[in-house]
C-alpha cells in the first residue's frame, strides 16, 4: 500500500469506491477487485462498503461477494434539480439534432477531472461511442465535449487539469499537444472537430460545441455529435448548418 493510500481519508476512499462501481459492468466488483483497483487494504475497503451500504449507496449484487451502486445513488441524483432541469432543457435539442442529421448527440458536463454524459439521443447511423450512455465518463481532454469544457475554464485551472490528466490520455492515444490545438480551434471556429479511438480499436470522428446557456445551471457543458468516419468538409458544413439552426438560442 502506498503512503498516499495510508493517509487517504475515509471520505476519499468512499468516493473512489463509488467511482469504481460506477465504471464497473452490471455484475459489479468483488471486495478483492475493489481493493486491487484502489490499491488499498481489503479491511479498509470493506469498512467503507459497510458504511455506504447502510445508506443504500452500494449493495451486493446477485454475483456472490460482488458489489454495485445502490438505489440511494439514483435517489440522490434525481433530487439534483439543477441537473434535472439541465437535462430537460437540452433534451429537445438533442432529439431534434439527431433526427435531422442522423447523428447520435450527447450532452457532456464537467465532473471534477472528467466529463460525464448526462443525456443522449441516438441517431440512425451505427457509430460506436467511447462510453456507454448516461453516466459514461472520460478524462477532460479525451472526448471533444471535454475539450469544449476545458476551453471555457480559466487558463490556470485548465492547465492544471491537463497536467493531471496527461498520464490518463495515453490510454486513449491522446497527447497534450493535440488537446491544446483543439482548444485553440474551438476558440477560433466556435466548434472543435477531431478523431479519437474507441475501446474496440477503431476511430471515431466527433464535432462538439459549448452548450449554450449552460452557465444558467452553474455548469460547464458541451454537446457532441458522432460523425461517420468518411465525413468530409462538405458533410461537416451540412452538420454545422443543421446544428446552428436547431441549437438553443
Amino acid at each position: 500500500m502506498s503512503a498516499e493510500k495510508k493517509s487517504s481519508s475515509n471520505v476519499m476512499r468512499a468516493a473512489e469506491i463509488l467511482m469504481a462501481l460506477g465504471d464497473a459492468n452490471p455484475p459489479g466488483l468483488t471486495l478483492s477487485d475493489l481493493a486491487t483497483q484502489l490499491g488499498d487494504a481489503k479491511s479498509a475497503v470493506h469498512r467503507a462498503l459497510v458504511a455506504l451500504s447502510q445508506f443504500g449507496l452500494v449493495e451486493q449484487s446477485g454475483r456472490r461477494g460482488a458489489y454495485r451502486l445502490g438505489p440511494g445513488i439514483y435517489a440522490l441524483a434525481n433530487k439534483s434539480h439543477s441537473i434535472n432541469d439541465m437535462v430537460n432543457f437540452y433534451r429537445p435539442a438533442l432529439i431534434s439534432i439527431s433526427a435531422e442529421t442522423g447523428l447520435s448527440s450527447y450532452l457532456m458536463v464537467r465532473s471534477g477531472l472528467d466529463s460525464v454524459c448526462l443525456d443522449f439521443a441516438l441517431g440512425t447511423l451505427p457509430i460506436q461511442a467511447m462510453f456507454e450512455g448516461v453516466g459514461g465518463r472520460l478524462p477532460l481532454g479525451v472526448g471533444l465535449g471535454g475539450i469544449c469544457v476545458l476551453a471555457q475554464m480559466d487558463d490556470a485551472a485548465r492547465d492544471r487539469i491537463i497536467e493531471i490528466n496527461t498520464e490518463r490520455y495515453a490510454r486513449w492515444g491522446v497527447d497534450t499537444e493535440t488537446v491544446m490545438q483543439e482548444i485553440a480551434m474551438l476558440k477560433t471556429e466556435g466548434y472543435v472537430f477531431g478523431t479519437r479511438k474507441h475501446g474496440g480499436g477503431g476511430e471515431i470522428k466527433t464535432i462538439a460545441f459549448p452548450a449554450e446557456k449552460a452557465n444558467t445551471f452553474n455548469s460547464q457543458a458541451a454537446i457532441s455529435l458522432l460523425l461517420p468516419t468518411d465525413t468530409d468538409s462538405s458533410d461537416l458544413k451540412a452538420f454545422l448548418k443543421a446544428y446552428k439552426r436547431i441549437s438553443i438560442s
